[in-house]
């Protein structure tokens, strides 16, 4: 019974070991990465509705708008793990 609570102990005493570095290092970087990947973005959107509205030749417009949706989906996943490892 004791080694059971030891392992469980030192387990949480390692998950803060990993975990609070790890939160303190991503939340500084968050506005840097947030400005980054909204730019990329919003940018990429927009550049991919002027280009196909001027009927650019052989333009990705699917592909410059997967990428700039990626750009977007990477920003959230960011935000999910700051806020697991924020608890």
């Amino acid at each position: 019974m004791r080694a059971q609570v030891f392992c469980r102990n030192g387990a949480w005493l390692l998950w803060q070991v990993v975990r609070l570095p790890a939160f303190t290092f991503l939340l500084i970087l968050e506005p840097i990465v947030r400005l980054v990947l909204g730019a990329l973005a919003l940018l990429g959107v927009l550049t991919a509705l002027v280009l196909k509205l001027t009927a650019a030749p052989h333009f990705p417009f699917l592909a410059m708008l997967a990428a700039s949706i990626g750009c977007g989906l990477v920003l959230a996943g960011y935000r999910a793990l700051l806020r697991v490892l924020g608890h």
